[in-house]
């Protein structure tokens, strides 16, 4: 592979590691079940079917097995839901390991059903605008498939050139339809710079083509095969259409990154109000497996089963443009594939749901998207369990074992984050969906910057009402501590590495409401428009501060 994209998948991981920090899911709610459940459970939705493709109903915590990394864990946690409805209830296996804890079998459930949160986010990027609107239609037509107990919020985020530098919350949680349908319609009124991908593949297999001409006429075979074709190594990396080597076009890939990040930052930022966690991730095409890696690690650690669509359906470079052709469809895909293009997306799309126990709606199905996935969320057990939290920055595998002849779909991990991963999730969040105003009470104050050649440093002082952190007393006098995270996000969208500093403030008296502390540093940027995003993390409150900046050369 080649250098650069060993780099960039790195970059993704630790981008992932960045994004996905967030204490795990609960549990069903207690007025479901009967009793309150430790947040710190990791939940597992899973769907067993048989040798048919049925569901399969009636079994029981002892019908099945959860393994994490191999080794068995006890399953604290059981129920079948049905239709929405919990049906059942059950004791965690005899069979359990000697060694695990003290079981927390949860009582037998109450009729209540349990709803769903369904996450939309559009991909305003890659979508051609025309393909989009008709999904965005189909969507709008099926909110009436939404249960009473059901939420959906929709987000959206755009590429380069349409200013989506910003993840636009289109609606927030709720379950009204007509609100809904509102928003729906709002996204159809946005601008896509689908087309303007298309006009990047375009160029660059134009380019392809003209080279693959080149070497065949200066060929002694009368072909591409040149012998000497080695020497043309440079010049045939405009072989990749998206740009996984030196040849490629920057831009592509930089908007890819751009959009799993975003994804990664709707999840974590837009936290459900219960029940299960749905993302019906809308895609243009990402023709780039690799990255929906992050997104995947980050979907398995905040328990969401992820959906991806997709919204362009058969390749337009190679079929008829049309939005609303039906092609031949099975279940969720068809098997059409017209190009290399369409099959690595739609290869990202299969691991992306395969991974956290989603199904990839493909082709001609996006236009009934919506009614996929509520049949498909309705029906599951529930099982949850008690990790030994080391917040050690590890992914665990997870896999549940059924009986002979039982197929089993499910999430395949969760990762045990660290403090300070858990802490770059706010700034990350604030940066692209904004905080909340109420914790805006960070002061900042940009000096005089001072510009040498493309780079400018800037003195920052931040002003910290020290009262509003955890103060601890000690040897006659107090202080407080709190991790500083700054980001940075120029114009374009390009997003800096996020870096975080641990603060101590003494004082030699408990701090009152008005007293401030001010911490200075300077900042080496880019000498282009940015805005600065600072949050403040109280480790013993839980507490976070922000505030913001812009820099303007």
């Amino acid at each position: 592979m080649n250098p650069k994209m060993w780099r960039m998948i790195g970059l993704l991981g630790l981008v992932a590691l960045a994004l996905g920090a967030q204490e795990p899911p609960p549990a069903p709610a207690a007025s479901s079940f009967g009793a309150s459940v430790d947040v710190r459970v990791v939940n597992v939705e899973a769907v067993i079917t048989n040798s048919r493709g049925e569901r399969v109903r009636g079994l029981s915590a002892g019908d099945l097995k959860l393994e994490v990394d191999g080794q068995e864990v006890p399953i604290e946690y059981f129920a079948e839901i049905a239709e929405g409805q919990p049906v059942s209830a059950a004791s965690a296996p005899a069979s359990a390991p000697a060694s695990a804890p003290s079981e927390k079998v949860a009582p037998p459930p109450s009729p209540a059903p349990q709803g769903r949160s369904f996450l939309v986010f559009i991909d305003e990027a890659f979508a051609v605008a025309k393909q989009r609107d008709t999904v965005l239609q189909a969507l709008e037509r099926d909110l009436k498939l939404l249960g009473p107990e059901d939420r959906m919020a929709i987000v959206a985020f755009g590429g380069v050139k349409i200013g989506g530098s910003r993840l636009d919350v289109l609606s927030g949680w709720t379950g009204d339809t007509q609100a809904l349908a509102a928003a729906l319609r709002a996204a159809r009124k946005r601008p896509a710079s689908g087309n303007d991908v298309m006009a990047t593949r375009r160029r660059l297999e134009n380019d392809q083509e003209l080279v693959r001409e080149a070497l065949a006429a200066n060929s002694v075979t009368g072909t591409d095969t040149d012998p000497y074709e080695n020497d043309y190594a440079g010049v045939r990396g405009l072989d990749s259409v998206v740009p996984d080597t030196d040849g490629g076009d920057g831009r592509l890939s930089s908007w890819l990154y751009k959009l799993s990040r975003a994804a990664v930052t709707a999840m974590s930022g837009m936290a459900p109000p219960s029940g299960r966690r749905t993302l019906l991730l809308l895609s243009g095409g990402w023709p780039v497996p690799s990255f929906h890696i992050p997104l995947a690690v980050a979907a398995n650690r905040l328990g969401y089963t992820v959906y991806p669509v997709d919204v362009q359906g058969v390749d337009i470079l190679t079929a008829v443009n049309d939005a609303s052709l039906p092609y031949p469809a099975s279940g969720l895909s068809d098997g059409f594939i017209s190009s290399g293009w369409e099959s690595r997306t739609q290869a990202g799309m299969e691991f992306l749901a395969r991974v956290t126990g989603g199904r990839a709606i493909l082709n001609s199905a996006r236009l009934s998207a919506l009614s996929r996935v509520v049949e498909d969320t309705s029906s599951y057990y529930w099982l949850g369990f008690t990790p030994q939290w080391k917040g050690d920055d590890r992914h665990y595998r997870i896999e549940i074992k059924a009986g002979k002849g039982l197929e089993v779909r499910s999430r395949k991990g969760f990762s045990d984050f660290s403090r300070a991963t858990e802490s770059s999730l706010a700034t990350q969040s604030i940066l692209l969906l904004g905080g909340a105003a109420k914790d805006k009470r960070l002061i900042i104050e940009a000096g005089q910057p001072k510009t040498k050649g493309r780079e400018l440093e800037l003195p920052v002082t931040i002003v910290i009402p020290v009262a509003d952190l955890t103060p601890i007393e000690q040897w006659g006098g107090w202080r407080v501590e709190a991790i500083l995270g700054t980001a940075v996000m120029d114009g374009n969208g390009s997003f800096s590495d996020l870096t975080e500093t641990s603060l101590r403030v003494t004082l030699p008296k408990q701090p009152g409401p008005g007293d401030r502390a001010r911490h200075r540093m300077t900042l080496k940027l880019r000498r282009t428009k940015q805005r600065l995003v600072f949050t403040m993390r109280d480790p013993l409150g839980g507490a976070t501060l922000w505030g913001e900046t812009e820099v303007n050369p």
